[in-house]
């Protein structure tokens, strides 16, 4: 691994998780205030679809077992990254 990619990693790892998750909020709830509650059903009506996707198709339980375990390993490898 590089130093550039460590350092990277590092900036990531120690960002103000609880300011993004506001500023997203905030955005968000911006969002609805400007466009109304029809967007709030369009993006429900997202949401639904989604999910019907993905919870139709048998193979879907394989392929988010595989997601998961996907998150989870890179999820170790940052863990581990943040020691570099």
């Amino acid at each position: 691994m590089t130093v550039a990619l460590a350092d990277g990693l590092r900036e990531y790892m120690a960002r103000d998780w609880a300011a993004v998750r506001e500023s997203k909020e905030a955005a968000l709830a911006e969002r609805l205030d400007r466009l109304g509650p029809a967007e709030s059903l369009r993006m429900a009506d997202e949401l639904r679809r989604f999910a019907r996707s993905v919870g139709s198709d048998p193979a879907a339980d394989d392929l988010r077992a595989a997601d998961l375990e996907a998150h989870q390993r890179l999820s170790a490898l940052l863990r581990r990254a943040s020691h570099v």
